[in-house]
């Protein structure tokens, strides 16, 4: 009975690796996706507000992750599994439905209130893990988009701007590493 029930641990914990491989790969192809079609946008295009919108639903979700060592732990989760799992929403009924605004956004509100209870219930376990990792990475995803304007700011010699992204890229990119050290924590108290 012993044998039984490690090999099916084992089987689980296998599974689990697979699955939560998978969704750190979908969550970054969607959202390098989404990065790289703001990154070129300026204050005057008209896709601006999708730029603006994009950057707010990464820093929050990248926020939150990094900070749930000092916020509550369920609200951090709540509020970073609701925006990441937006965030994916958002890339996958946008490229289902031919990128089409209205549906994207549909799909942005339907991953948040799932987001959101999946981070609200997940007390531990697989769901958890993937919430901390989805958020991790929407940190590094913010983190590489300050990056990038920091340069862009360089750039045209606005130094001032340079220096407040530059600050903000040093901070998601700590917030990366504390989400993702996390998810460590949270997958190491999983398989005990």
């Amino acid at each position: 009975m012993d044998q039984m029930r490690g090999y099916f641990l084992r089987r689980r914990g296998a599974i689990s690796v697979v699955g939560l491989v998978a969704i750190a790969l979908f969550t970054a192809h969607a959202l390098s996706s989404l990065v790289f079609s703001v990154l070129g946008l300026a204050p005057s295009s008209p896709q601006w507000g999708l730029a603006l919108t994009l950057g707010s639903f990464l820093a929050i979700a990248g926020a939150a992750a990094g900070l749930q060592s000092r916020l509550p732990q369920r609200l951090a989760r709540l509020i970073s599994g609701a925006f990441s799992v937006a965030l994916l929403g958002f890339y996958t009924v946008g490229q289902l439905t031919g990128q089409q605004a209205v549906w994207a956004i549909t799909g942005a509100v339907l991953g948040l209130m799932v987001g959101g209870g999946l981070g609200f219930v997940s007390g531990s376990g697989f769901w958890r893990v993937a919430i901390a990792l989805t958020s991790g990475l929407c940190a590094y995803g913010a983190a590489f988009g300050f990056g990038s304007w920091t340069l862009a700011a360089i750039g045209v010699q606005r130094w001032g701007l340079a220096l407040g992204l530059g600050l903000l890229t040093g901070l998601y990119l700590w917030f990366t590493r504390q989400a993702l050290g996390m998810a460590y924590r949270q997958w190491c108290d999983r398989a005990k």
